[in-house]
């Protein structure tokens, strides 16, 4: 698939190369049974605070709040074992898999010894849920518009297959308009940056987590835990039914206390927040250390 520097996106890779130069880029080995090497960005100094992407992504889904936190946390922020600059596992494509995965890379950089925050945004939401149940040392978990809660909308998000593109405009159409049905929810937010950001992330993909992401394990996990759990979303997030999550959460989450969890949902913010308001979005994550 062609790379964003086809699409005279250079602006924005400029800006992604910005980023990238603030923080180390870190490579694990093959550990476990997934024996998946798994590659990580490494930003800022403070306490061990972990960001998981979303579907078609890659530690650039964050980019935008990196420079916001990285004064305040150590952030570590893997790409995904199938996604970007890491490997394919060698177990099931299962999500389990690939919590367990993450699990022993993190040991083996020493977070687990002392302990971490956990980010998880859209599918990397339902992959740190999976962590916590497989007994992660998670000392609080942030849900960022976090799928495997299973309460989608009934209407479906009207997505194109950019893989048809067959020329860099036809690409670049396609990226826009799914940018603007599942991402972000106007269209200014479609810039040079998050056009190379999803460019980039699509080309380097081989994980297809949608189907996983309609899982409702998430729910199941944060009603049992006694760990921290704070969740964001947008109110015009088409990946949620805010109706019946504020409902589920009323009646399964709220008995916890105010300081074990809390559910917020912001006006006028689609699905990709860290992307739309950085700035608040490091408020909150500062609220909930």
């Amino acid at each position: 698939m062609m790379p964003a520097t086809l699409l005279n996106l250079d602006e924005g890779l400029a800006r992604i190369q910005s980023v990238q130069a603030q923080g180390e880029s870190l490579r694990t080995p093959g550990l476990g049974e997934a024996d998946c090497p798994i590659h990580w960005m490494r930003f800022g100094k403070g306490p061990d605070c972990v960001l998981l992407h979303g579907g078609h992504g890659s530690w650039m889904h964050w980019l935008l709040l990196i420079p916001e936190l990285s004064s305040d946390f150590t952030l570590w922020i893997p790409d995904l074992p199938g996604f970007g600059l890491s490997d394919d596992m060698q177990t099931p494509p299962e999500v389990s898999e690939m919590a367990k995965a993450l699990i022993h890379a993190l040991d083996h950089l020493g977070l687990a010894a002392r302990g971490y925050a956990l980010g998880g945004f859209s599918f990397g939401g339902l992959v740190a849920g999976h962590m916590l149940g497989e007994g992660a040392p998670i000392q609080s978990l942030k849900l960022v518009g976090s799928a495997g809660m299973g309460m989608r909308p009934e209407a479906p998000i009207d997505m194109l297959l950019w893989q048809r593109a067959r020329n860099p405009e036809q690409l670049l159409e396609a990226y826009k308009h799914n940018l603007r049905a599942l991402m972000l929810h106007r269209d200014e937010q479609i810039d040079e940056l998050a056009l190379a950001i999803h460019a980039e992330c699509c080309r380097q993909t081989r994980w297809r987590s949608r189907e996983a992401s309609h899982q409702a394990k998430l729910r199941e996990i944060i009603q049992q835990t006694k760990v921290p759990v704070h969740a964001l979303w947008g109110l015009q997030d088409p990946t949620i039914d805010p109706l019946r999550l504020e409902a589920w959460w009323g009646e399964h989450m709220r008995d916890k206390g105010a300081g074990l969890q809390s559910l917020t949902l912001w006006e006028d913010c689609g699905h990709w927040i860290m992307h739309q308001l950085p700035v608040d979005l490091a408020a909150w994550f500062k609220t909930h250390a």
